[in-house]
């Protein structure tokens, strides 16, 4: 099974990075969008986006909202794109055999932007009550495979690159706590147009006896498109010692 990944189109900006990926594209069995895929909140550019995708692929669309689908708009977002959002939410797919379980999420900030501190009065809460949620549904119940995806960084370590004093507004180490205690076998954000692509979160200090268990890390991918010039593509694999992810890009 390949899955893609990406986020961060904004419209006009990277709509021609996914076509230049066609061919890749139509070997996905699930695209995986990780917000931002429009500007300014324009349904159009939206419309757009999806309608590009789907010409080049048949695969099943899941995406969460990024800061550029405007909140007051989700609800249109919703009804008018056939495909699944996930806002704190869990969607299973069984694809090849191997099921997946997808929980998705816009992320939080450690520290909300400016504009957010000044014209959303209770977004401290609403930051903290989506780690709290997504802490409660990241679970892998009877999945093969467990992703979590999200627009905001989980994780600070996929932010090498940025201003490291915009850390806390690009990304959680809240969140980082969750996944390193949930343990999902991929997670999957955007955001970061300039930093790193990948990284691993090691649970506690690994000693020589655990430090090639693969129990110890949780691999970060920011697939921002800036970032990586394009979509990421995953190969998920199912055999009898169990199943195995693979990053292609």
């Amino acid at each position: 099974m390949i899955l893609s990944a990406f986020g961060d189109v904004h419209w006009k900006d990277g709509i021609g990075r996914l076509r230049d990926a066609r061919e890749r594209l139509g070997q996905t069995d699930l695209a995986l969008l990780a917000g931002d895929i429009t500007d300014n909140n324009n349904l159009d550019g939206y419309a757009e986006v999806i309608g590009a995708i789907k010409e080049m692929s048949d695969a099943d669309i899941v995406a969460v909202f990024g800061n550029e689908e405007y909140d007051t708009s989700h609800l249109d977002y919703r009804s008018r794109f056939r495909i699944t959002f996930l806002e704190e939410e869990v969607k299973d797919f069984i694809v090849e055999g191997v099921k997946l379980r997808i929980v998705g999420s816009t992320g939080s900030l450690d520290r909300p932007t400016w504009w957010q501190r000044n014209n959303v009065p209770d977004i401290w809460r609403r930051y903290k009550e989506r780690v709290n949620k997504v802490g409660s549904i990241l679970e892998r119940g009877d999945a093969d495979v467990l992703i979590l995806l999200t627009h905001y960084a989980t994780t600070y370590a996929t932010l090498e690159g940025e201003k490291e004093h915009a850390f806390a507004e690009m990304g959680s180490n809240l969140f980082e706590q969750v996944v390193l205690e949930k343990h999902p076998d991929l997670v999957i954000h955007a955001h970061a147009h300039n930093g790193k692509r990948h990284a691993l979160l090691a649970k506690k200090q690994r000693s020589l006896e655990n430090f090639k268990s693969i129990d110890a890390d949780v691999p970060v991918y920011n697939v921002s498109i800036p970032a990586n010039h394009g979509p990421t593509f995953f190969e998920v694999e199912g055999g009898d010692d169990g199943v195995r992810i693979r990053c292609l890009q």
